[in-house]
């Protein structure tokens, strides 16, 4: 990446001005002006979004739904193991970076990759239940975040996995202790398991 692109989104991010009346408005007007260079930017600042999706199965055939997926990158984390997926699903509600994840499923051939424009509190595939659903730096862009981990947990099938990366702030007043725990786990990773 150039410094001249970097300064492009730095100057969107820092700068340039965020419009629109509803949240996916808002999140098209927030990433439109730098989804071309958003992987590069992004890869050294989003830490912790490899080692998740090197964690979590692959089941043969199975149904992942990465939730506010943008450019479908973090796929390319998978390798191979995309290809014995049966159904992936990249939801997001900006179409600028889902325009992105179209040309890179495109270039990297993979047939079972469908890009969706969706809210994640709402996103629903079609008859099926998911075995692996993922955020990706994502819930921290979702006003309410409670009900995206609510509709994932809904569409996850018993045994399912729920991967989470994410930031996050510890509490203001945390418990004797837990402080220095959680400033130590930087960037948040989750794994949740469905019984």
């Amino acid at each position: 990446m150039t410094i001249a692109a970097d300064l492009r989104i730095l100057y969107r991010l820092a700068f340039a001005p965020v419009r629109g009346t509803t949240h996916a408005e808002r999140l098209e007007s927030f990433y439109h002006g730098q989804a071309t260079g958003y992987d590069d930017f992004r890869k050294r600042l989003l830490h912790g979004r490899e080692q998740l999706f090197s964690r979590l199965p692959t089941p043969k055939d199975g149904v992942w739904i990465d939730m506010g997926a943008g450019t479908g990158s973090n796929l390319e984390f998978l390798g191979d193991r995309v290809n014995a997926l049966g159904e992936i699903y990249l939801v997001d509600l900006a179409p600028s970076l889902l325009k992105v994840a179209r040309e890179r499923i495109t270039q990297k051939g993979w047939k079972n990759v469908v890009t969706v424009t969706a809210d994640a509190t709402r996103f629903a595939p079609p008859d099926t239940l998911a075995d692996v659903i993922t955020f990706s730096y994502s819930l921290t862009m979702i006003p309410d975040w409670f009900a995206a981990i609510e509709q994932a947990w809904h569409l996850l099938r018993p045994g399912g996995t729920i991967g989470i990366v994410d930031f996050y702030v510890a509490r203001k007043h945390p418990e004797a202790g837990s402080r220095e725990a959680l400033l130590v786990h930087a960037p948040l990773l989750a794994h949740l398991v469905r019984r």
